[in-house]
């Protein structure tokens, strides 16, 4: 069944997942030629461009995806981290708060405006955000990686930072980022040969 859209759009996913942007570019193409208003297809489509750097593009697909799904949260989320990107906080924020108002992403959302919220200063707010984003999802691996930078960015305790960061590798161990903030707590609390080796893992030297 040439004509089955959901069929090129898995395979698009499958091809995405094995890192074959290009191969699964074309494979949402052929979706979006069978349903062209196809919501699912539009924003994967607009994730791999994404993930190739064609911003502009990426950008064009998530809008066209919420032009047939308004309240479809990963294209508001998408176009959130694209404007926050390009420092344009005040549109990243409005469409993170979008997000929020359109329905539950398990955490997705507040740990996004958590993010933005430590780049603009507010760290007070950014930890609500992580505090709801853990209530929602514990494991979130993202999470726990921010909240350990709140920590140490505050001059806060250590262990708790060196605790968290620990949850988010053990969660994620392909986040090179909380390995950093691991190596940075454990440099905190004077492990110097502990922190080096969290540096390896994230590819550092």
């Amino acid at each position: 069944d040439e004509g089955n859209t959901m069929a090129w759009n898995s395979l698009g996913v499958c091809m995405a997942g094995l890192g074959r942007h290009g191969e699964a570019r074309r494979y949402f193409e052929q979706a979006l030629q069978r349903k062209p208003g196809d919501p699912m297809a539009l924003y994967n489509l607009g994730t791999v461009c994404q993930s190739l750097g064609e911003t502009a593009e990426a950008r064009k697909h998530y809008r066209k995806c919420l032009k047939y799904a308004p309240g479809h949260v990963f294209a508001l989320v998408r176009l959130g981290q694209l404007a926050e990107g390009e420092k344009r906080y005040a549109q990243a924020r409005q469409y993170f708060n979008k997000a929020a108002r359109a329905g539950d992403s398990g955490g997705l959302v507040h740990r996004n405006l958590a993010r933005l919220s430590m780049r603009q200063g507010r760290p007070d707010e950014a930890r609500e955000h992580l505090h709801d984003a853990l209530l929602r999802n514990p494991q979130d691996a993202v999470a726990l990686q921010l909240m350990a930078r709140l920590y140490l960015d505050g001059g806060e305790d250590p262990a708790m930072a060196e605790a968290l960061s620990r949850q988010s590798v053990a969660l994620r161990p392909d986040l090179k980022q909380g390995w950093l903030e691991l190596a940075r707590a454990l440099d905190a609390r004077g492990h110097v040969a502990e922190a080096r080796e969290a540096r390896l893992r994230a590819g550092e030297r």
